[in-house]
């Protein structure tokens, strides 16, 4: 079963530098695909192509979401 949930950012797991980010619409209930938003498309991918990120760069700044990062480090949030 993959780590990928609804709501999730994901990159592309054979380009993990790049800049592009997508976001999880929706999921198969087996956790086999995904359908990602790029921004300028939607596309349903396996989820053992992607991983999930829980920090994307904004410009001059950086989004993290905090819930996210705990779960995927398995720690509580403080």
């Amino acid at each position: 079963m993959s780590d990928i949930k609804r709501g999730d950012w994901v990159k592309c797991k054979s380009m993990p530098d790049s800049f592009f980010v997508g976001h999880v619409k929706r999921i198969a209930k087996d956790g086999s695909w995904c359908d990602v938003d790029w921004h300028s498309h939607t596309k349903r991918m396996k989820t053992e192509y992607l991983f999930p990120v829980h920090t994307i760069n904004c410009g001059d700044f950086t989004v993290t979401d905090c819930t996210r990062e705990a779960e995927l480090k398995e720690t509580t949030p403080q």
